[in-house]
């Protein structure tokens, strides 16, 4: 059901969640990560993109063509930071650009190993 917009901001109006439900791809794509992850969004991004990374380069490696996100943790980002580590400061310790940009790529070439 539609609710026509009042202009009266004393009115009560409620609100109805615009969500869309996920469709079959979106079930494989790494949710954001919890936020008792690490203090900083920059952090959590980074991780996030850390874990698609090692999604992606354990398909590539095992020439899956599943999903292999249930596979990963939270956990196995953290220990593999080191490896993507950039930087001594503690509060920036790697380019998340730099980590999508790569994820991205890694991604895509599992697309196209997939599609053949």
């Amino acid at each position: 059901m539609a609710q026509t917009p009042s202009t009266d901001p004393s009115g009560d109006t409620t609100f109805n969640s615009m969500a869309i439900a996920r469709d079959q791809a979106d079930a494989c794509r790494v949710p954001k990560p919890p936020i008792d992850l690490a203090e900083t969004a920059y952090l959590r991004n980074g991780y996030r993109a850390i874990l698609r990374i090692l999604i992606a380069e354990e398909a590539l490696a095992s020439e899956s063509c599943t999903c292999l996100l249930g596979d990963f943790t939270w956990d196995q980002a953290l220990d593999a930071m080191p490896r993507f580590q950039t930087s001594d400061n503690p509060r920036l310790p790697f380019k998340v650009l730099d980590l999508y940009a790569q994820a991205d790529a890694l991604e895509a070439q599992v697309v196209e190993v997939c599609a053949e």
